[in-house]
């Protein structure tokens, strides 16, 4: 293990931990660099921090999917490192599905039926945008707090993941929500939400997880072990 390459992995998204078990099963050694607002969990590699990366002999991005900033700090700071990503498979709709695919929150925001109910799982830094929707605007909170709703017609909807389907319906016509936001960040953990719009036949509005820079992206323990001993200094 000690003369296995060095990882710089980006911690963050749910498969954090699974990516650490893969880099270590593989022969590899590192530090986990955690994103900002990432919630850091025990794990067998020491914490690293960002002014690290540059000494690493490959960066493994477990980033959430729309955490740009730690992304693009690792990358201006060890640009010429290999890069590769441990994430999930997006979303894609069916035939019945009633989405609308975006960029931007902004753009996210004028898709919005107007005055509709909407249930927001957008995170706190949408609030600004969605302060230009003129309905009512339920928004997910995955750890109960006291801040203020800053939108007069906005309320959080506090709530421990992960939610099932029949929660998630449930929730759905308690507060009689007529559209459903969300970012894409794929997977099957958040996606019940959207099997319940399905359900319900409510339709949706998906923001696109922003682009990532340029590596594979892997699935598994064999795709982490032969990242690793492809690594210039295996």
């Amino acid at each position: 293990m000690s003369k296995g390459p060095r990882i710089a992995i980006l911690g963050g998204a749910r498969e954090t931990a699974q990516a650490v078990d893969w880099v270590r099963r593989a022969g590899a050694r590192g530090q986990v660099i955690w994103g900002a607002g990432a919630e850091a969990e025990p794990l067998p590699l020491a914490v690293g921090s960002m002014d690290q990366v540059a000494d690493a002999d490959g960066i493994l991005d477990v980033t959430h999917a729309f955490d740009e900033e730690t992304r693009n700090q690792a990358m201006a700071a060890a640009s010429h490192l290999v890069y590769a990503r441990v994430g999930r498979a997006m979303w894609h709709p069916v035939d019945t599905d009633r989405w609308t695919e975006v960029d931007t929150m902004e753009q996210a925001v004028a898709a919005l039926p107007a005055g509709a109910r909407v249930f927001a799982a957008t995170g706190r830094g949408s609030l600004t945008a969605l302060a230009n929707h003129d309905g009512p605007v339920f928004l997910r909170q995955l750890r109960a707090h006291d801040l203020a709703m800053p939108l007069a017609h906005g309320q959080y909807v506090f709530g421990t993941a992960p939610f099932s389907f029949a929660q998630e319906v449930d929730l759905l016509r308690r507060l009689r929500i007529e559209v459903v936001l969300a970012r894409n960040i794929g997977g099957p953990h958040s996606f019940p939400k959207l099997a319940a719009a399905r359900h319900l036949g409510l339709p949706a509005v998906l923001l696109r997880p922003p682009a990532m820079p340029d590596g594979p992206h892997l699935r598994s323990y064999e795709d982490v072990r032969t990242w690793v001993r492809g690594l210039p200094c295996a």
